[in-house]
């Protein structure tokens, strides 16, 4: 019986010590598109098979998924559909082999269109196959924007990437992507809790409450309900946000990553990390245009070094979970 289907899904998340995923899941999301999530998602998955990891990478943008292209590959014969669509028993069977030898790829990219709008079933038996996957990495390479199964993919991983560029509108995307994100949990851990009648008071007078930000809304939990409230935050940690910033080209967009940094961690009351910034490149479009990896084709550009640290980041984290475990 497969790991979480019998959950629903409302009440899913990653729970250490309970409902184990087979690997370590990193979910990659953004705000908004056009911001370089695809091709953070495939380096990224690039560089750790390169590490050594047994890596799997999951084109999740359903309905436009186009990792193959990024990774230099032929659209594969089989995907998720065939997943979904009960073909095949399991995902395993649908990740094909790339030129990397430890990277294989789950693709979406011959689906139907239909597949962009999954009901709560196919939505959950897609979650349970991804958590089934035995592999070191699982890379979730994910449709832009707020849909809700963008967010329960994002959600159900062990480490939540948060893709943008120093543009006022990408900034902006990305906070309300992270804010949807915070009250998809909230929304989980009420039900667990008991805590739906004091969450829908409070936010339905949230204006005379003075309450501003998510945190506020904690805050207020925890002043009313202090030993709910502190299970509340404490269940929440799982959710920390790890900042990329893509296409930057100067310090002062550099610096942009800590500022978002700062006011996540003020906004949402969580820790959040800024692991890594990518520069503008035209070796990024050449690359693409060649339909070969950045890996292969610039080695030795800045942003080959600049994505290695964000490798080795989401790997030292792998290993703070294992050991957590």
């Amino acid at each position: 019986m497969s790991k979480i289907k019998t959950l629903p899904l409302d009440s899913f998340t990653h729970k250490r010590g309970s409902v184990e995923p087979q690997s370590n899941i990193i979910a990659i999301g953004s705000g908004k598109g056009g911001v370089g999530k695809s091709f953070v998602s495939s380096n990224l998955a690039i560089f750790l098979s390169n590490m050594g990891y047994k890596t799997i990478l999951v084109d999740l943008d359903l309905g436009g998924a186009n990792a193959h292209t990024t990774l230099g590959e032929g659209q594969p014969k089989i995907g998720i559909s065939d997943y979904v669509g009960g073909k095949v028993g399991s995902l395993e069977q649908v990740a094909v082999g790339t030129k990397f030898s430890r990277l294989r790829l789950i693709s979406g990219c011959n689906d139907d269109l239909d597949i962009a709008n999954l009901d709560l079933e196919s939505r959950s038996h897609l979650m349970s196959g991804i958590y089934d996957l035995d592999s070191d990495f699982i890379v979730l390479d994910l449709s832009a924007g707020t849909h809700q199964s963008t967010v329960d993919f994002f959600l159900m991983a062990s480490q939540h990437l948060t893709v943008f560029t120093p543009e006022p509108s990408s900034i902006e995307n990305s906070y309300r992507f992270m804010k949807a994100c915070y009250f998809r949990s909230i929304k989980r851990f009420e039900r667990q809790l008991g805590l739906q009648p004091v969450i829908t008071d409070i936010m339905q007078n949230k204006e005379p409450l003075g309450i501003k930000s998510p945190y506020g809304l904690m805050r207020e939990v925890s002043y009313r309900e202090p030993e709910k409230g502190m299970q509340l935050f404490k269940k929440m940690e799982y959710l920390r946000f790890k900042i990329v910033l893509n296409q930057t080209r100067t310090y002062k967009d550099v610096d942009i990553g800590d500022s978002v940094k700062s006011v996540c961690n003020k906004f949402f009351g969580l820790p959040a990390d800024f692991i890594g910034h990518l520069e503008y490149d035209n070796a990024v479009w050449q690359s693409l245009r060649k339909r070969r990896p950045l890996l292969l084709e610039y080695p030795h550009s800045r942003l080959y070094a600049q994505i290695l640290n964000i490798a080795k980041s989401v790997t030292a984290e792998r290993r703070q979970l294992k050991t957590a475990v």
